[in-house]
């Protein structure tokens, strides 16, 4: 058995950075078998403290326990570590750095090795230990980050020569991010930035472009989403730059993922293969402070990403963010579509394997139990925006050839 205590630290303009509880984590052959989460009284007494996960982290000042299997970990450690393309990278830098092999399922040796760049309103320290809350590398760093991420994405190719100094960077501003693509968070005088990077090997289109053009054409429907920019000739490669919305000026907003929050309560296992936007409308009549204007902006996701085929509309890139007056949906991300056709997406809606295409919410009238005349109007809305495609497209240097290829996956 293996026992080791931290220090959870919040960092929000309501709280300031403070010690908000003690966290306990037992391993038992590599892997966490408990979990024992306490509000620190300190957290509790302030007028402005709220569940750090409004399903399973009531506010209350008595000790949490949470049984964990098969590897499985609360909400509030599950969002914290890495996903696909940071295991990657904490992997690889164990065994350059310290000549041994990561258990990627163990949390305790996964957080020895995390960077303190992360996005969301939590710092996770050894006890003791003083927080930190960077947020990544000076933009100056993005031809050293993206040449890094490349190298890492090409691993298992072969004949890749990875160095200590690229994977530092990427441990550091690279693993505290959810999702399979390479990316880093950077900074210059003007704010905060979400760099994601083109895969050379996997991509079937200019990913940075075509993903800025659909998040212009999100936003032309009115669904809520921060802006981004494309920087060119970057190590001959074209670079996506996102705004972060975790970010409020020095301090954060916290974020709980749709899939921390539909966790099994008795294993902490995630939902599995049967996920559907109505869990997410649920979950919002639960805990939002809006609750129809978040059901008017999922109708809109959903309908959207039905649209263009966006297929990867999996529980991880659905998420509940903290403001003054509570928990409401954060603004949409990962808006991409996918080049093949016919293929279930991730979320389904009621029974059926595809969410609505914009014309069928049309026709249907009621979902999510809104009044006919919002579903309507946020269909049409969607409708309009997608119908602009080539002209959007167009306006952020997308190719003709992508233009026409993307074109041929789209359905309203």
């Amino acid at each position: 058995m293996t026992r080791q205590r931290y220090d959870l630290y919040l960092n929000t303009q309501e709280t300031g950075i403070i010690h908000a509880a003690d966290v306990v984590l037992l391993e038992e052959s590599g892997f966490l078998v408990r979990a024992g989460f306490r509000y620190r009284p300190d957290y509790l007494s302030l007028a402005t403290a709220f569940p750090l996960d409004p399903a399973q982290l009531p506010l209350r000042g008595s000790p949490l326990e949470f049984e964990c299997h098969r590897g499985a970990s609360p909400a509030f450690l599950d969002d914290y570590l890495p996903d696909n393309w940071g295991r990657k990278v904490l992997v690889q830098l164990a065994l350059l750095r310290n000549k041994q092999k990561l258990n990627a399922h163990s949390v305790i040796d996964t957080l020895a090795l995390l960077g303190n760049s992360r996005i969301g309103a939590l710092s996770l320290v050894g006890q003791g230990e003083e927080p930190r809350f960077d947020v990544g590398y000076s933009i100056e760093h993005l031809r050293a980050a993206e040449q890094a991420a490349q190298k890492m994405d090409q691993l298992e190719y072969g004949g890749v020569d990875l160095d200590e100094m690229s994977l530092l960077y990427l441990a550091n501003a690279g693993t505290g991010i959810g999702g399979a693509r390479p990316k880093a968070l950077l900074f210059d005088e003007a704010g905060c930035y979400l760099a994601k990077f083109n895969r050379l090997t996997q991509d079937g289109y200019n990913n940075a472009r075509v993903e800025l053009a659909c998040l212009r054409m999100a936003q032309a429907a009115g669904i809520q989403m921060c802006d981004g920019k494309i920087i060119e000739g970057i190590n001959g490669r074209e670079v996506l730059l996102l705004n972060r919305f975790d970010m409020d000026g020095t301090a954060r907003r916290h974020l709980i993922t749709v899939n921390g929050l539909l966790k099994d309560p008795a294993s902490q296992t995630d939902l599995g293969h049967a996920f559907r936007y109505d869990h997410i409308a649920d979950l919002i009549r639960k805990y939002s402070c809006q609750v129809e204007e978040d059901l008017v902006q999922l109708l809109k996701l959903m309908l959207f990403n039905r649209a263009i085929n966006n297929t990867d509309d999996h529980e991880r890139n659905f998420s509940l963010m903290h403001g003054k007056h509570g928990y409401h949906l954060a603004p949409a991300y990962d808006l991409v579509p996918s080049l093949t056709v016919n293929m279930h997406h991730a979320a389904s809606y009621q029974y059926q394997p595809y969410p609505p295409t914009p014309t069928e919410a049309l026709a249907d009238g009621r979902i999510f139990k809104l009044p006919r005349g919002k579903v309507e109007n946020a269909a049409r809305d969607v409708i309009n925006a997608v119908q602009q495609w080539d002209a959007v497209a167009g306006a952020v240097g997308v190719s003709a050839e992508d233009i026409e290829n993307v074109a041929r996956v789209m359905r309203v």
